[in-house]
């Protein structure tokens, strides 16, 4: 019950960052801060990749491990872009939070 859970808060908010990252003008500004402007697409659909690959993950294990896997990966490598232009902390709270919540699924799918 618990992977089920996690599993869709971790779905729910990689289709909302996705759906921003891909359709807003703020994630195409805060791209444009980070100096990664042609990575906005490539990011925003991985992020509904992952989310979608986490939901299936509650079937099939093993996709959700590697889903997971790759949604911790990219918020560990946004938090090292949000550190290199020196953000404040807070603004690094959310990617921390799915970064540790993804690293936790991809746990419990392969503990499965």
């Amino acid at each position: 019950m618990l992977l089920v859970i996690l599993a869709a808060v971790s779905a729910l908010a990689f289709l909302y960052y996705g759906a921003e990252t891909l359709f807003a003008a703020r994630p195409r500004r805060e791209f444009e801060r980070y100096g990664m402007p042609q990575l906005r697409v490539f990011v925003g659909s991985m992020q509904l990749l992952g989310a979608a690959g986490v939901l299936i993950g509650i079937f099939v294990a093993p996709i959700g491990a590697v889903a997971a896997a790759g949604l911790t990966i990219m918020m560990l490598l946004g938090l090292v872009a949000r550190y290199r232009i020196h953000d404040a902390p807070r603004l690094m709270i959310p990617a921390s939070s799915l970064a540790l919540l993804n690293a936790m699924l991809v746990f419990l799918f392969v503990t499965q």
